[in-house]
């Protein structure tokens, strides 16, 4: 009986140890709603609070997405200490690679300075995925003709 009991035990600790499966947006339209509320978080200076929110979504392994998470945090107090608050974000591109990944670049704007977020997802089958959260003050790529 014992030993029995050792088993379940030893089963069920197996199966709470597995990663959860992700939660997945249904469509690019879906995406649009959790990357905004990611921005505003950011721009209050919630940054790993923005993370946390995104985090259901995942389709990549969470120990990575957290350190990174933590890494982005510590960073952007920095920032905030020497660029001052975000004055705004924007929505500045939006891109696909046919129904497999889909990419939104954000900008959160400083009273002198830019910083460039990019969010990409991934789906195989059916849902979306995140599989990427990237910050940059290289922005030259964003520039479009006008």
């Amino acid at each position: 009986m014992l030993l029995k009991i050792a088993r379940v035990a030893s089963l069920l600790l197996f199966v709470l140890t597995l990663p959860a499966a992700a939660d997945t947006l249904a469509s690019p339209d879906a995406i649009k709603p959790q990357t905004q509320a990611f921005m505003t978080q950011v721009k209050q200076g919630e940054v790993a609070e923005a993370y946390a929110g995104l985090a259901p979504y995942l389709g990549v392994p969470r120990k990575p997405f957290d350190a990174s998470a933590k890494e982005a945090d510590t960073y952007f107090q920095k920032v905030f200490d020497r660029a001052g608050k975000t004055v705004g974000t924007s929505l500045v591109k939006r891109e696909a690679i046919a129904d497999d990944f889909y990419r939104e670049t954000w900008l959160q704007k400083f009273t002198e300075a830019a910083m460039a977020w990019q969010f990409t997802f991934y789906q195989a089958d059916q849902g979306w995925k995140l599989v990427g959260i990237s910050y940059t003050t290289d922005i030259e790529s964003l520039y479009a003709p006008y």
